[in-house]
Parts: structure tokens; sequence; C-alpha cells
């Protein structure tokens, strides 16, 4: 009687056990699931174009969610530049990449100048643009236009975090990132953003 009790106990013992090792192992294959979802959703979504104002635009993306060994696969060539950057992989949180490419028109005047060469003056025509967004100068010699041209871009950058499901179910459905232009003549091409799972 008391090895069949001690039989059954231990029988009771190693179920239970293994009802939580397969319990946990559900609770990570859904997460992992669902993981998988949304850096799919991630990768096939379009970026979302928003015009805030005349000046202000903006792109909102979804993020990627993968792990550190994940990242170091996959982009291969950006970890190793926050590696070049001194920050270890391993301590990483997130990761993110813009493209901006800045095209605008160019109205500028053209004016008579005196530059003085060796005590001498010379007479050239001088080519000046400058607005909130673009800065244009230079000088017209030889038929060609030397100066400079510089256009300030700042980017805003803010993540947040779509939740599905209310109260105690309720689960991360998609990270996303909304990046904003300060420059009407600055597209944001391609935006990505990585969070990195410990």
């Amino acid at each position: 009687m008391r090895k069949s009790t001690l039989y059954l106990s231990l029988a009771v013992l190693l179920l239970g056990l293994t009802v939580a090792f397969l319990w946990h192992r559900n609770g990570y294959l859904k997460e992992e699931r669902n993981r998988y979802r949304g850096n799919t959703e991630a990768l096939l979504s379009d970026m979302k174009r928003i015009r805030v104002d005349s000046v202000t635009m903006a792109v909102d993306v979804n993020a990627l969610r993968l792990r550190v060994d994940e990242y170091k696969r996959l982009r291969a060539e950006d970890a190793e530049k926050i590696k070049q950057l001194g920050v270890k992989i391993k301590y990483l949180e997130a990761a993110a990449r813009h493209e901006v490419e800045v095209a605008g028109p160019i109205d500028a005047v053209i004016r008579d100048t005196v530059i003085v060469r060796d005590t001498v003056p010379v007479l050239r025509q001088r080519v000046e643009m400058i607005t909130p967004h673009i800065r244009l100068a230079g000088i017209i010699e030889d038929n060609r236009l030397r100066g400079e041209i510089r256009v300030p871009v700042t980017l805003h950058q803010a993540v947040w975090v779509e939740y599905k499901g209310w109260w105690f179910w309720r689960r991360v459905k998609a990270v996303h990132q909304t990046i904003a232009s300060d420059n009407p003549y600055a597209e944001i091409r391609y935006s990505e953003y990585i969070q990195i799972l410990k």
C-alpha cells in the first residue's frame, strides 16, 4: 500500500511537471507565432505617408522584432556598423535606419561681384539662394558654378505600441514608428526600426 502511494505520488508529480513544461512551451510558441505574424505584416505593409502641415512630412512604419542572433544573421552589415561605433550587440535594445533624399527646386539670383586676387579685382557672377530650407551660394567662373548647397533636415522619431485585446488580455499587436521631416524637400525613402529581443 505504501509503495503504491509512493508510485502514485511520483506519477502525479511527473505529470504536474510535464503539464507545467508543456504550458510554458505553449506560451513560448504562441509568443513566437505572434512575433512572426507581426514581422510578416511589418515586412509586407507599405509605409504610410502623412502630410502634417505645409512643411512637415511624416511616414508611419511597423517595427520588426528580432532576437539578437537573428539580428546578427539578417542585418550583418548594420551589426558590423554598430560594433564599429563601440556598442555591443548584446546590449542593443533597438536599431533604426532611415534613408532620406533631398530634392528641391533651385531659383537663385545671379549678381555681379568683385573678387580680389593678388591685389587685382576680378569681376565674377555670384549665385545665391537663401530660404529656410535651402541655402545655396556660389560663384560662376570659367563656365562652372563653384559653391556650396546646404539643406538642413531634422528628423523627429516617435515609437509607439498598438495593442490588441483589453485589460488582462491586452497583448502587443504591433510596434510602430513615425518619422517626420521638418524640410518639405526631404523625402523619407525608407525607414526601418528593429526591436531587439533578449
